[in-house]
């Protein structure tokens, strides 16, 4: 998505080219009165470091951001929707701690009025905010809707069923653990696990029971938009629908692309969304060992047409919008990452470059658990750039000092 860039919202070209490591970011940061706080490998625990006397070496540091700032005030407005709707006495995670819903809602205003104010972004945000971060690399990868063609009636061609939430799918308390919802199915007045890929698209477990929204006419397309949780089915007519995910089986997530590569079918760094693709395109006969691998399966409801929700429940804004463990970072909340995005050329090449940007915790995925995953909403039709986005980088929570 091309983007008019506010020059007051970049860094200065002259300064700091060449484009900053990771460590002399933290470098440059220290240098400046703020305080970082430093989210431990091990158990989570805290340690903050106390800044030294500000540099008088970087008088003209612009924010540290390549989009435009609509985007960055229209995703702060959404999780300020999202947070206002819980109890002020509701905590979130924050490593090994807990942050106030009422701090995180205080840090996403005080930032909105900071870049509404046109001051020095960069230079307020160090004095004014706290940044936690993970000491190793987090890896980033991509996300998109995806654009389906389909029907809703079964015919020859549109074959392939897209299904609403079953009725026997039953819903159960998040384990004592801490995790996310958890789905199965009673059985002989037991709670057993649901179908699996293999059953429900194997078996035909749910044939006949009227579940289906709509009918695609590829499997690899479909299995896809299960693992992005949303997307668009183009209509015969030229009309479009927007669904979005309503529920799972409860099935652990299996990633195709380590399967391809554990049975040495595509090398390290290979398993892109690309690649995967057109090797299950290519290989016709190995599509439904390869896809059933994976036993989670997704259900669908139909959206109104205002963009994919996340899990925060407010829809998602390209390119600011990022999913994370929300067992290690506070959800709702602003962060800061850098790290490299694909540059794809029309001759299959890829090129990356550096940026840094500002982005909003608003999603989660079966596949981003720990505090180093992390995986950016691209919008629309971005299968390129989405699929091919896998690099290291870093992530700072930005909360308001007390």
């Amino acid at each position: 998505m091309k983007t008019t860039l506010d020059s007051s919202f970049r860094w200065n070209d002259k300064i700091m080219k060449p484009f900053l490591s990771f460590s002399q970011l933290f470098f440059f940061l220290l240098l400046w009165s703020c305080s970082v706080t430093i989210l431990q490998t091990s158990v989570l625990a805290l340690e903050r470091l106390d800044s030294s006397q500000p540099s008088t070496v970087f008088t003209d540091l612009d924010n540290l951001d390549d989009l435009d700032r609509a985007s960055l005030k229209d995703a702060i407005a959404q999780s300020l929707t999202a947070l206002r709707q819980k109890p002020t006495t509701a905590t979130l995670a924050l490593g090994d701690r807990r942050v106030a819903v009422a701090h995180i809602r205080e840090s996403l205003t005080a930032f909105a009025a900071l870049v509404e104010s046109g001051e020095n972004v960069a230079a307020a945000l160090l004095r004014d905010f706290d940044l936690y971060r993970v000491p190793l690399p987090v890896l980033f990868t991509g996300y998109h809707e995806p654009t389906l063609h389909g029907s809703r009636v079964r015919t020859e061609r549109f074959r392939y069923p897209i299904y609403r939430r079953p009725a026997d799918l039953v819903e159960m308390a998040p384990a004592a653990s801490g995790g996310g919802k958890q789905f199965g199915r009673s059985s002989n007045e037991q709670i057993v696990p649901y179908f699996s890929r293999a059953e429900i698209d194997g078996d035909g477990v749910l044939n006949g029971k009227q579940y289906e929204l709509f009918w695609v006419d590829d499997q690899v397309s479909l299995f896809l938009l299960h693992v992005q949780g949303s997307g668009q089915v183009l209509l015969p007519n030229g009309s479009r629908v927007r669904l979005g995910y309503i529920a799972s089986n409860g099935r652990p997530y299996t990633s195709i692309g380590k399967v391809l590569m554990d049975q040495r079918k595509l090398a390290p760094g290979e398993a892109t969304t690309p690649a995967i693709r057109r090797y299950l395109q290519t290989h016709p006969d190995e599509q439904t060992a390869l896809l059933f691998a994976n036993a989670r399966y997704i259900f669908f409801r139909i959206m109104a047409d205002e963009g994919p929700r996340g899990s925060l429940g407010v829809p998602l804004t390209p390119g600011r919008s990022l999913a994370i463990d929300p067992h290690v970072y506070p959800i709702g909340a602003l962060g800061l990452i850098r790290t490299k995005r694909p540059i794809p050329s029309a001759d299959g090449q890829v090129s990356w470059k550096a940026f840094s940007r500002f982005v909003l915790l608003q999603d989660t995925g079966a596949a981003i658990t720990g505090r180093r995953r992390a995986d950016i909403f691209w919008g629309a039709d971005a299968e390129a750039e989405a699929g091919l986005m896998s690099q290291e980088g870093e992530l700072f929570v930005v909360v308001k000092k007390r």
